[in-house]
């Protein structure tokens, strides 16, 4: 992509208000300057409308611009692979950290079935004719993995919280680059779009209580006792 041309309110009136941009894309490469056009509107006009539509000559601006291009009121320059490359450096530590703490928790949630199985295979070989002392060893044996497989379980979900906490700091630095609402850094835009960064942390806000009332649906389901232990 290499210019994005806006065009003016009511371009499209009265079928939609929503504001309307021209992207242009060449084949020479990756992105790396991305030029700005805003179309003014005709002198006293705040609007196109159905009976004043645009008109060619409206582009007349953009034309004589178009292959000497310098910033003025209409027209900027945003350096994409410079915000690119910062955003990538900055989200790649959260990036690493977030992987890492997720490899932790899947090591704790291989443990907690290994244990699972441990337990079981106790509890399978418990006899009731056993000598007194020997049953006493064993159910201690047995309480004693049930409270590592609690703590292990407590530091999974410790472990995917970071992951998560991490993920959307990763995501809040590198997708906000694709935002290409730039704005004229001289003229003023009326119209305003909600920060994508906030679009990121409410969505995770939202998947994280998801992701908390599961473990507590998983909690309720392994705390029912088993048909072994009845």
């Amino acid at each position: 992509m290499h210019t994005i041309v806006r065009l003016p309110n009511g371009v499209f009136a009265p079928y939609t208000s929503i504001p309307t941009n021209l992207l242009f894309f060449d084949a020479s490469g990756a992105t790396e300057e991305i030029w700005y056009y805003e179309v003014p509107l005709p002198e006293g006009r705040k609007s196109f409308s159905k009976t004043k539509p645009m008109q060619e000559s409206d582009f007349d601006g953009c034309f004589a611009w178009w292959n000497d291009r310098t910033e003025n009121t209409q027209a900027w320059k945003y350096d994409f692979k410079a915000a690119y490359d910062k955003a990538k450096s900055e989200a790649q530590p959260h990036w690493d950290a977030a992987r890492t703490a997720e490899a932790n928790a899947n090591r704790n949630a291989k443990r907690v079935k290994e244990l699972e199985t441990q337990i079981q295979n106790i509890n399978a070989s418990l006899l009731d004719f056993s000598p007194a002392k020997q049953q006493a060893k064993v159910k201690q044996q047995i309480q004693d993995l049930k409270e590592e497989q609690k703590r292990t379980l407590a530091e999974e979900r410790q472990e995917r919280e970071i992951a998560k906490q991490e993920q959307t700091k990763r995501d809040s630095l590198y997708w906000c680059i694709y935002n290409l609402d730039q704005k004229n850094p001289i003229a003023q835009n009326d119209f305003e779009h909600l920060p994508p960064e906030q679009l990121v942390a409410d969505i995770w806000r939202k998947e994280q209580r998801i992701l908390e009332i599961l473990g507590e649906i998983k909690d309720v389901l392994q705390t029912k006792p088993s048909k072994e232990n009845l």
